[in-house]
């Protein structure tokens, strides 16, 4: 019997070399029992095992760690593997295992190490991985896989080591890849090289990201390195085509007078799509041509650009309609395009746009009307300054009312003079504003202002004192048709003369007051 079985106790693991005797809370791999509720570690290095991972492995669902690292294991892992549910570490290393990784895994959250280099995997890594925020070791070295490095990976932020090298991997690495607090410099602790992954690359691994298979672009274009799409630098070209008489043509005597689309302004990629043109003049005459002034129509074709989020277009001479295909930029952020020459209404395909954060069509030569569907946008309609000096911008076009009830009080001043003929039911806007003389005046503490406006409208007062200095904003406010009252404190500001000046879109006051103490 003694010859038959051989106990042999493995970290609380009771496993019997039973050849198809096992007991029924037992599982048999490999020619050996091994206990489905008590095995909590399994081992077998280097021994020559051959053929597939069993399926019944996954029985033993208190496992914690399995090694089955350099055998000659083949065929893929089993998708029952995910039964595994208290799994720490899981090393496959140096086998001969191919296939996908089953999604299985990509639930096995407890997993703090995983190790599956040197095999024949292939397939992709999906977004998934990010589940596994308790990874400090990824390893994944020596396979097949292809496509791009997931975003999610910025998840594994308690990584320790990951290495992804001799791949094919192909795009670019994911800016998240910085969300690891790792030391990307070594060698030992990360390894990307021997990819196809596409410059640029993010700032924290620029350095270390070795030797990159990127010279074969396909069908693309290959500029400075990044693969770009054929089809984008079309649209670029485009731009570039309707604006040829007013484009410097002396910036590009190195290429023979052929203008390179590439040369359009600033723009941003990624995975080989534009998603930011940047035409702005005084930007791009820092940063990249001598004397841009674009002309011309926006092309059609611009409704292509289905990556875009920023499409910076502000200060040139642009003529004609809004294109309606810009209701197909979906992605886009920004939509800047004040101080051209542009015509005709605004197209109703911009309520296509929901991810919209700032529309500028301001100092244009805009008419008709402005679509409902303009309310179907994110955008907090407001004049607060940011960045780009306001979230919503039409002022100073020639846009009839009546306006939509979200963007009434945000239009600005407008030349109506044609509006008439545009519609019956047009009625001009009445300017009958009042700012009262304050009182009391002069005043010890406090005085009161009063105000009326024909119509709902944003309504500024500040106080100012005899420099012209601003002080104080007392209201920056939408206010509804009607007589407003304003108080103002004055606090421990010293006796003398003062101003308070009210602005709204149609008109503008100030009255003077005496402060005595």
């Amino acid at each position: 019997m003694k010859d038959l079985l051989k106990i042999i106790v493995l970290s609380n693991a009771l496993i019997s070399i039973g050849f198809g005797n096992c007991d029924s809370d037992e599982v048999e791999l490999w020619d050996e029992c091994y206990s489905i509720t008590n095995t909590t570690w399994l081992g077998r290095i280097n021994e020559g095992l051959t053929g597939e991972i069993p399926s019944e492995i996954g029985q033993l669902t208190n496992l914690v760690t399995l090694k089955l690292q350099y055998n000659e294991l083949t065929g893929s892992i089993p998708p029952e593997i995910g039964n595994l549910t208290s799994l720490v570490k899981l090393d496959l290393r140096y086998n001969n295992l191919s296939g996908s990784i089953p999604t299985e895994i990509w639930s096995l959250i407890s997993l703090k190490e995983l190790g599956i280099q040197k095999n024949q995997f292939s397939g992709t890594i999906p977004s998934a991985i990010g589940n596994l925020t308790e990874l400090t070791h990824l390893y994944l070295y020596g396979n097949q896989f292809t496509g791009s490095i997931p975003a999610e990976i910025g998840n594994l932020i308690n990584l320790e080591k990951l290495h992804l090298n001799n791949n094919q991997f192909t795009g670019l690495i994911p800016e998240t890849i910085c969300n690891i607090d790792m030391s990307f410099y070594s060698p030992y602790i990360f390894d990307i090289s021997g990819n196809q992954l596409l410059p640029p690359y993010p700032d924290c691994v620029a350095e270390f990201v070795g030797y990159q298979y990127s010279e074969d672009c396909g069908s693309n274009y290959l500029f400075d390195g990044i693969c770009t799409e054929q089809a984008d630098l079309d649209v670029l070209q485009k731009f570039i085509d309707n604006s040829s008489e007013t484009i410097n043509m002396e910036m590009d005597d190195n290429n023979n007078g052929i203008i390179e689309p590439i040369e359009l302004g600033t723009q941003h990629w990624w995975d080989g799509r534009l998603t930011e043109l940047n035409c702005n003049y005084d930007l791009a005459n820092e940063f990249t041509l001598s004397d841009l002034g674009l002309s011309g129509e926006i092309p059609q074709e611009i409704g292509t650009l289905d990556s875009l989020e920023i499409l910076w277009l502000e200060d040139n001479q642009l003529t004609g309609p809004i294109p309606t295909e810009i209701g197909n930029l979906s992605k886009l952020k920004y939509l800047i395009m004040h101080h051209n020459q542009l015509s005709d209404s605004i197209p109703s395909e911009i309520g296509n746009l929901s991810n919209l954060e700032i529309l500028k069509l301001d100092n244009n030569q805009l008419t008709g009307y402005i679509p409902e569907s303009i309310c179907d946008l994110n955008i907090v309609f407001n004049w607060q300054n940011n960045l780009f000096g306001e979230n919503f911008a039409v002022y100073n076009n020639q846009i009839c009312p009546p306006y939509p009830d979200c963007v009434d009080a945000y239009v600005g001043l407008q030349n109506t003079t044609n509006c008439e003929l545009a519609s019956d039911t047009f009625n001009p806007i009445p300017l009958d504003y009042s700012l009262y003389d304050p009182y009391p005046n002069p005043f010890n503490a406090q005085t009161t202002i009063q105000i009326t406006l024909p119509i709902k409208d944003v309504m500024i007062v500040k106080v100012y004192d005899v420099n012209g200095s601003e002080l104080k904003t007392l209201v920056h406010s939408i206010f509804d048709s009607g007589t407003h009252t304003i108080k103002w404190n004055a606090g421990d500001l010293p006796s003398g003369i003062y101003f308070i000046r009210m602005q709204t879109r149609h008109f503008a006051g100030t009255k003077k007051v005496s402060l005595i103490k």
